[in-house]
């Protein structure tokens, strides 16, 4: 009788081991295959608005990915927040160099890569957004990249190919759904620009992909079901260090009670109305201008009220608070970015030759001195003296990096 159990668990053993694998050859599949997307017949836009309009939506939902040193490049690196069951995964070099870079791909190229997410081999790009960017604001965008800019100065690093395991290989065919994505080559075009419910729903879905951050789950269908907007999206960059996505919906576990004034400085500032910083992965929309605020605020106010009560997660929420320089640096969340191991780093390095007045400005605005930074807006948060002192330590930690 045991000798039969133990065949019988020995061959349930071996039929899931082999529907495993079978899925791992069918994920591995779907994720290298070479998939038929047309080039769409775009080309970089040249007029300076339209570049600028560019830069805006670049710097808001491109930079974060492709920059991941204090190079002041986008030559791409190491993607952390990716859960590690899946692999490990590198966003590319797309400065202007032609061999590393995107110098040497047409335009056409550069397009079916942001609209289909397929690369000049044919194969799909993973960890990115499905951006259904309208061919104005595609153009605008690619004219920012073809721009002189320094974020793309030709830089030769090349990055490794993303690695993904057999579980990563079927998480990432689900997540990346159908290829190539329902789009026409051309002819797209949003809704007339104005601070309306339905230019809001396309900047949510299309330009600032917020459903796909803020919906629960994996499968692109996700961001037109009934949990939509409603938070709870987990991003884990260790096993210890884990942020849940916020709830848009207007219930009172999500935007409920925010009025636009709050919506918008939360967006460009990354302070929530009760004095919290915004914790990363969330980006600050520096470029996104009144219009498109007020579209996209009523937008969530239009959606279903969703209760759903989203986890603190294993990141505090932090406020400033009185406390020493340390404190404050790891209050504040400046850690997150730039404490010993943190991509951003070096470029504490920039304040060692500065006076400590103009140091404890750029904590307190940042935007003032570089515009379109992701660095939060202190300015509320922190007094001078605060912001002095603070400053003066960070200069003293600076001296201290080779």
């Amino acid at each position: 009788m045991a000798m039969k159990v133990l065949k019988t668990l020995g061959a349930l053993l071996a039929l899931l081991l082999l529907a495993v694998v079978g899925m791992g050859f069918w994920g591995g599949s779907k994720v290298s295959e070479v998939v038929d997307a047309p080039l769409p017949p775009l080309v970089a836009a040249t007029d300076p608005t339209q570049v600028e309009h560019g830069r805006a939506i670049f710097r808001a939902v491109c930079e974060d990915c492709h920059r991941q040193d204090s190079s002041g490049r986008v030559t791409g690196g190491a993607m952390k927040g990716v859960p590690s069951f899946l692999g490990k995964f590198y966003s590319a070099n797309i400065t202007a160099h032609r061999e590393a870079g995107i110098g040497a791909m047409s335009d056409g190229e550069l397009a079916r890569a942001i609209r289909y997410g397929i690369k000049r081999d044919g194969r799909r790009v993973l960890i990115m957004g499905h951006y259904g960017l309208d061919d104005a604001d595609l153009s605008a965008v690619m004219g920012f990249m073809r721009s002189d800019d320094a974020l793309f100065a030709a830089d030769p690093q090349a990055q490794p190919k993303s690695e993904t395991g057999p579980l990563g290989k079927v998480v990432m065919a689900v997540m990346l759904g159908k290829v190539p994505l329902d789009r026409p080559a051309s002819g797209l075009k949003a809704p007339p620009r104005g601070a309306t419910v339905e230019y809001g729903r396309y900047l949510a879905h299309n330009v600032y992909e917020c459903a796909g951050c803020h919906t629960p789950g994996l499968n692109p269908s996700k961001v037109d079901g009934d949990k939509a907007f409603s938070g709870g999206f987990k991003y884990s960059e260790t096993p210890t260090s884990v942020v849940y996505s916020s709830n848009l919906t207007p219930h009172e576990t999500g935007l409920k009670g925010w009025t636009q004034p709050q919506f918008t400085r939360a967006m460009r500032e990354g302070i929530t109305p009760n004095g919290y910083v915004m914790r990363p992965p969330m980006r600050r929309f520096r470029g996104m201008d009144d219009v498109e605020a007020e579209a996209l605020f009523r937008f969530f106010e239009s959606l279903p009220a969703i209760d759903h009560e989203i986890p603190q997660g294993s990141v505090p929420r932090v406020k400033a608070a009185q406390g020493t320089p340390e404190q404050l640096f790891t209050s504040l969340g400046c850690a997150v970015c730039h404490q010993e191991g943190a991509k951003f780093r070096a470029m504490l390095k920039q304040s060692r030759a500065k006076p400590t007045v103009e140091v404890a400005k750029w904590i307190r605005n940042p935007e003032s001195i570089a515009p379109g930074t992701q660095m939060p807006t202190y300015s509320e948060l922190l007094d001078e003296t605060q912001a002095l002192s603070l400053a003066g330590w960070v200069q003293e930690q600076a001296a201290l990096i080779p």
